[in-house]
C-alpha cells in the first residue's frame, strides 16, 4: 500500500478516520510504503511549522518505519504518460507530485491510499483507497 501525502498528514493531525486505517493496515499486516515524491511534499511542510526541528524529528521517526520507492526513470516515463493523457482528455491534475505518486503504484502494482481521491481516482490503471 502507497501512502500519499494526505493520508501522513491525516494521521499526524490525529483524523479519526485515518488513524483508523492506519490501525487496520498495522493489524492485517499490509506493508506501508511511501514515493519519495511524499517525503518531498512532507519535508516542504516544515518550512510552514513554528518548532521546524521538532517536526523534522517527528516525520523521521514516523518516515524510518516505512519503506521508500525511489522516483526510477520508469515511474518518471509513467507519470510523464499520465499527465500528458489527462491533459489532452481535459482532465489534468496539474499536479506533478500526485503524478508521480500515482504512476509509483501503477509500476508497483499497489493501490495509493488517500484522503484526495478526486485526483487519483482519474489516473487510469490505478486502485485507489480511501478512509
Amino acid at each position: 500500500m502507497i501512502l500519499d501525502t494526505s493520508f501522513i498528514e491525516d494521521v499526524a493531525q490525529e483524523d479519526d478516520a485515518a488513524l483508523a486505517k492506519a490501525s487496520t493496515l498495522r493489524n492485517e499486516g499490509i506493508p506501508e510504503r511511501l514515493s519519495s515524491m511524499t517525503l518531498y511534499e512532507l519535508y516542504w511542510g516544515v518550512g510552514y511549522v513554528e518548532k521546524p526541528t521538532e517536526e523534522i524529528d517527528r516525520l523521521d521517526a514516523v518516515l524510518e518505519t516505512k519503506e521508500i520507492y525511489d522516483i526510477t526513470p520508469r515511474i518518471a516515463r509513467k507519470a510523464g504518460r499520465i499527465a500528458g493523457g489527462l491533459t489532452a482528455e481535459g482532465r489534468a491534475l496539474n499536479d506533478p507530485g500526485d503524478e508521480i505518486i500515482g504512476a509509483t503504484g501503477i509500476v508497483y502494482d499497489e493501490p495509493v491510499l488517500t484522503a484526495n481521491v478526486d485526483h487519483f481516482e482519474r489516473i487510469p490503471g490505478l486502485t485507489v483507497e480511501t478512509y
